[in-house]
Order: C-alpha cells, then structure tokens, then sequence
C-alpha cells in the first residue's frame, strides 16, 4: 500500500513599510508599519503515485501575470505542474496592492513574491515525513452575514482536514470557511494578516507543531459581523479587537471539530481540471453616455483624498458616506468599455486528499453558488475554494443582475439604493456566468 507523506513549511510574504497600502479605496495612505506579518503556507502531500501542493496566501488576491510566475517556478523548481498546485488568496484586504495588477511600484515585490512561494514550496519537500490524515466538519453560526440579503442564511460550515504523523504529532490543520478578509478596517496603516493570520495564528500556538492553512470560501457576498450594506448603526469598527475574535472563534470550532477526526494513511490523492470561458458582461449605456456622466459627477461630487479612513466608517457604510468614491460612474464606465472584450478563460480545479474533495476555482464566487455545489455532491459535499488562482472579479448569481434590469446608468451611481447589491454591480461577468462555473465544478468534483 502506498506511504503518505507530507510536508510543511511558511515563509512571511510582508511587503517593506512604506509601500501604499490600497485595497480600500477611502485609504490611500503608505505603510508605516507591520501589525501581524503576512505569510505564504504550504502543504505538500505524497503518497508514492500522485502529489498535490497546498499553498494559502494571505493576500487581497493575485494578478494573472504573478499567477503564471508562480505556477512557472513551482514546477521548475519543485516538479510540481500548475494542475497539482492549489494556490488560495485569504482575501485579506490589508495586504499587497497587486490585486488587479502589478504597477511599477510593486514590480519588484511581486516577481520576489513568486520566488518565495516556490521557495517555500520548495522548503515542503525537504520537509517530508510519513503522515496519517483525515477531515470533519463543523459549524460557526451568527458570526457573518449575506451582505446583499441580509436574511437570508450563509455557508457556515467550518472544514477542517487534520494530518499527523503516524504517532499523533501535528503537522497540519487546513481550515475551509467562508467570510471577506474585511475585518481590520482602513484607519490603520500597518500591514496585517486580518483574521486568517490570527485563526493561523491561533491554531498553531494552541495546537504545538501544526501548520494551520485557511482555504478562503465562496465569499463573494459574505461579510463578518452585521456588515450588510446600508447598515449605519453596527457597533463593530473594524479593529484588531474584531479581527481576533473572529479569528480565534473559526480557530476554536476548528480545534473542535479536529478531535474527533479519523486518521488513516491509505489516502488517495488527485487532480482533475479544466478550461472555461466566462461570457463578459454587457451592458444597455454607450461608453459615451458612461463617460458623460463620469465627467459630470466627478465635478459635482468632487474629489476624495485621505490617507486613512475618516471616523466611523465601517465596509457597510463607506458607499453612502463617500460617493465621491464609489458613486462617481466609474465603474459604469468601465464596464462599458469592457464588454466587448473576449470571455476570460480560467481554469476549474477538483482535488481529491482522500475521501475529501476540494473545488477550486478563481472568482469572487457568490455563497449561493458554493452551496450549489456542496449540495450537488452529498455523498463527499465538497470543499469550495474560491479566490484560487488569479483574480477575475466577482461571480454573481442571477437574481441581482434582474433587480438591476432596466436601471437607468444615472440612477445605477446612487450608493442609497443600490450599493445593496455591489459585487453584482461591478461583476465583469454575464448573468449565467455563475451557473457555468458551478456546473463545470460540479462536474469535475464528481469525477476526480
């Protein structure tokens, strides 16, 4: 019977101080320090006929350019293909500003990034050592919200996969859980791993000798706490008090749901992918009625500027208080401009780690569309790793895009009425994109 092996290994991915922070908008500030370090953490898993690699990155998301880098040196490097390598972003919003691209500023980091995840890759493989493994599920419930819907229910399910080695040592606990890396807010200006690091965190100081790894959710329309849009009065601001209870509490039901898990080392390990192409998003303005309008609210609205967020602003509110930012037709315009250009093509993973199975794919993925595929496949009801690979947008499902149907592009801008539905609003993507990329995964989990 073949061996499991496996192999750990985290390396801190920070970028220097005085970078410009980003990611939120109202926060356009450079770093000026590091509250919790940012890492790179991989798991490698071998058992004698296939091998799969792990990697969790705490970052907003990674451009398609610094993908194809990474995905080039891991496998010069380790031997790895791009099909066998699972790279998951945190959506960790107090990160590297490389989320849709890389500019000049951040050139240097980003090609040093990719190196140092390959490295760390790398590092795994010098690391490895005979493994038992298995997983369970538990639950987080009333710590986050559909942010469109605030009624309706979310994924709540708390995956834990637990591997260690044949006498009980720790080596690894992967966590799936759905949620925003939204937690520490823009008034601060130091870089911070947001609640994955302090789950990470929490697990591997609890638990001796373990490698805690957060695969990010369909998270697309999930935030932490009451921050459904248009809520004014929730009392949560976004600190490092937030940010560690939440983490710690998806820690503490992970730890949990960990004891109880049974281990064996006769675990079969696979990949499956495939290619899918995303119609784009088209749209009922011209460029120039877009670009008329731009024009005429950036002169009403005015400009913004701040380094930090001003006081009192949450994820929630930050629309309504500032549509000198989000309401000035920017993003009309840009979807004008954009729909007719090509589909995106992405690429649909399925990993198999026994009787655990893992979809993952890149995209913004709406909670509704993950659920749709756990629930497709009961027997085994999968992981959903959304945010895997580059970053494409966001992938909404089709209701929004009908309560959006007809919408004049001058009453679209008004963050009162429609900031509700954000992440449809600036999705790139056709209405039936959501419903091709679930098919597709549903289809690829059934088969690897």
């Amino acid at each position: 019977m073949p061996e499991l092996t496996a192999g750990t290994a985290k390396t801190v991915i920070t970028p220097p101080i005085g970078y410009r922070m980003g990611q939120w908008g109202l926060r356009q500030g450079r770093s000026t320090g590091v509250y919790r370090d940012l890492f790179a953490r991989a798991l490698v898993l071998d058992n004698d006929e296939s091998r799969i690699a792990i990697v969790s990155l705490e970052v907003c998301g990674i451009p398609n350019e610094t993908m194809r880098d990474i995905q080039r040196r891991v496998r010069d490097l380790c031997g790895i293909p791009a099909e066998s390598l699972l790279v998951n972003s945190t959506h960790n919003h107090t990160a590297p500003d490389i989320l849709l691209g890389v500019s000049p500023e951040w050139k240097t980091y980003a090609a040093y990034l990719a190196d140092l995840i390959a490295g760390t890759v790398y590092e795994t493989l010098h690391a490895m050592r005979p493994a038992r493994a298995g997983h369970a599920s538990g639950s987080l419930s009333g710590w986050t919200v559909n942010r469109q819907y605030r009624d309706r229910p979310v994924d709540e399910e708390v995956g834990v996969l637990r591997v260690d080695e044949p006498d009980g040592t720790s080596v690894a606990r992967v966590v799936s859980f759905a949620a925003h890396g939204v937690c520490d807010g823009g008034q601060y200006l130091e870089w911070s791993g947001d609640f994955s690091g302090e789950l990470s965190s929490t697990i591997e100081e609890i638990d001796e000798g373990s490698m805690a790894i957060h695969l990010q959710g369909a998270a697309g329309d999930i935030h932490p706490f009451d921050w459904w849009f248009g809520n004014l009065e929730s009392k949560h601001l976004h600190t490092h008090e937030d940010t560690a209870a939440f983490g710690e509490a998806i820690a503490r039901e992970a730890l949990r749901t960990s004891i109880a898990i049974e281990l064996t080392d006769d675990i079969k390990l696979a990949t499956v992918s495939t290619p899918l192409e995303l119609p784009r998003r088209t749209v009922t303005w011209t460029v120039e009625a877009a670009e008329q309008l731009h024009r005429r609210l950036t002169s009403e609205l005015g400009p913004y500027g701040g380094d930090v967020w001003p006081e009192g602003t949450t994820t929630a509110n930050a629309a309504e208080r500032h549509p000198e930012l989000y309401g000035n037709g920017r993003n009309e315009l840009s979807l004008a401009r954009n729909q007719s250009l090509p589909s995106v093509p992405i690429k649909v993973q399925a990993l198999r780690i026994g009787d655990l199975v893992i979809s993952a794919h890149p995209g913004e993925m709406f909670n509704e569309l993950g659920l749709a595929i756990k629930d497709a496949v009961p027997d085994s009801r999968p992981w959903v790793a959304s945010y895997s690979s580059e970053y494409i947008g966001y992938v909404s499902t089709r209701q929004p895009y009908e309560e959006l149907s007809g919408v004049p592009i001058d009453e679209l801008v008004d963050m009162k009425r429609f900031r509700r539905l954000y992440g449809t609003t600036t999705s790139p993507f056709a209405p039936e994109a959501g419903e091709m990329l679930v098919e597709a995964a549903i289809k690829l989990a059934k088969s690897v």
